[in-house]
């Protein structure tokens, strides 16, 4: 069965990145840990729980299935299943919005409208938030901001 890259950023609740964290990946419904693999024949395993890094990206290579793992309360799920050839990233889409504007137009790709979280310089700030389709979500502010967006599944 061929394996598949799982990439997800992590986050503590505050928003910031799990940073060179450990984090258990476990099938979803209970406290078995899967194999999990660096490459994509499945000849490197990797430790598990596995370490993000210095920007809380997690990445394996794992058999398709659905799992989860949690850091400080926060719940990611990895759900891929075997029809899945390229890279998934089940969770969370990072947006940087470097110039502040007043509206940020982010395409996801998520197929489904995601939950947004807004940090500028770390702290949370509240947006209007529009879902133009499922795959495309714009944040409104007043005045002009720059920041971050974290949206996810």
């Amino acid at each position: 069965m061929p394996l598949i890259k799982y990439a997800q950023y992590l986050t503590y609740p505050d928003g910031n990145p799990a940073a060179e964290a450990a984090f258990p990946v476990q099938l979803l419904g209970g406290n078995v840990l899967v194999p999990v693999f660096s490459d994509k024949a499945g000849t490197l395993p990797l430790a598990n729980p596995v370490l993000t890094d210095v920007d809380g990206l997690a990445a394996f290579y794992a058999a398709p299935g659905v799992f989860f793992t949690e850091i400080a309360g926060n719940v990611f799920h990895y759900p891929v299943d075997s029809t899945e050839t390229d890279e998934a990233w089940p969770g969370t889409y990072v947006h940087e919005q470097p110039v502040a504007a007043t509206t940020w137009t982010i395409e996801h790709h998520f197929g489904c409208n995601p939950t947004v979280t807004v940090l500028v310089d770390g702290a949370r700030v509240e947006a209007a938030v529009e879902h133009l389709d499922s795959e495309t979500t714009t944040l409104t502010f007043s005045p002009a901001t720059a920041g971050t967006a974290l949206l996810r599944r």
